[in-house]
C-alpha cells in the first residue's frame, strides 16, 4: 500500500469521496433523505392548511421551510452515524495512491376625389369610422384569443415550475458525494484526526449543508411561491394544486 499523508482540506475531501463512491451509496442515501424531506412537505402543508392557512403562496414556502428543516435534522443523523466509521473512509490516505481531483414608417393620405384638387370629401370621416370599428374587431378576437390562453400558459408554468424542483432535487442527489466527503473530512478536523491541519478551522456540518443547496432551496421557495400566485390568479378560490387544475 502506498501511503499518503494528509494534505489539505479539498486533497482530501477528493479522497473520502472516491471512498464513498466505491462503497458508501451517497447517492442512494442522499435520494432516500430527499423522498422523506419531500414526504414531510407535503405532510407539512396539508398540516398548514388543516391549521387555516388556504394562500399557497403563504403556505407552500412555509411547508419547504419545515421540509428543509428535517433535511437539516437527516444530515445530522447522518453524520453523526459516518462519525463512528470515519476511520474506515479516511484509511483513503493508506489505500489510494492517486487523486484526481422597427421602426414602422406610417402616414395617411385622403381618399377624396379623383381629380382637380377637389379631393376634400367626406370618404376620410367614413374611413376613419371604418378603420376604428376594424381596430375594435381586432382588440376583441385579441382579448378573445388571451383569455383562452391563459389556462395553457398556466399550465406550462405550471409544468416549467414543478420541472425545475425535480431538477434542484436531482442535482442534490448527484452531487451528494461531495457534500458527504465534505461533511466527513470536516468532522475528522474538527476531532484532531488530522494532526498536520490542526491549523485549519472546522465549517461546522450545518454550515456545510447549508452552503451546499442554499440556492436549491431559494429556487424551491421562489418556484413554488411563483407557481401558487399564478394558480390563486387564475382561480381564486382554490387552495390546492388539484383544485387549481381542475378550475382551469
Amino acid at each position: 500500500m502506498n501511503l499518503r499523508m494528509p494534505q489539505s482540506p479539498a486533497t482530501e475531501t477528493a479522497r473520502a469521496r472516491q471512498r464513498l463512491e466505491r462503497s458508501g451509496w451517497p447517492r442512494l442515501q442522499m435520494a432516500a433523505i430527499v423522498l422523506v424531506t419531500a414526504a414531510v412537505g407535503l405532510l407539512a402543508s396539508f398540516g398548514l392548511r388543516m391549521a387555516g392557512i388556504d394562500s399557497m403562496v403563504q403556505r407552500y414556502p412555509l411547508a419547504i421551510l419545515a421540509a428543509y428543516g428535517i433535511f437539516l435534522l437527516q444530515m445530522w443523523v447522518w453524520f453523526r452515524w459516518r462519525e463512528d466509521h470515519l476511520g474506515d473512509v479516511l484509511e483513503a490516505g493508506i489505500d489510494i495512491a492517486t487523486s484526481s481531483p422597427g421602426d414602422v414608417e406610417g402616414g395617411w393620405a385622403g381618399g377624396g376625389g379623383s381629380s382637380g384638387g377637389g379631393g376634400g370629401s367626406g370618404s376620410w370621416t367614413a374611413s376613419a369610422d371604418s378603420a376604428c370599428s376594424a381596430d375594435g374587431s381586432v382588440l376583441d378576437v385579441a382579448d378573445a384569443a388571451d383569455v383562452e390562453a391563459l389556462p395553457i400558459l398556466a399550465v406550462l408554468a405550471i409544468l416549467a415550475l414543478m420541472m425545475f424542483a425535480v431538477i434542484a432535487a436531482g442535482w442534490v442527489v448527484w452531487s451528494a458525494p461531495v457534500l458527504m466527503a465534505e461533511l466527513i473530512v470536516d468532522g475528522a478536523i474538527a476531532g484532531g484526526l488530522y494532526r498536520r491541519m490542526r491549523t485549519v478551522q472546522s465549517q461546522g456540518w450545518w454550515w456545510l449543508c447549508v452552503r451546499h443547496t442554499i440556492w436549491p432551496l431559494i429556487g424551491i421557495i421562489v418556484s413554488f411561491a411563483v407557481f401558487g400566485a399564478i394558480v390563486q390568479y387564475l382561480v381564486p378560490d382554490a387552495t390546492t394544486l388539484m383544485e387549481g387544475l381542475r378550475g382551469l
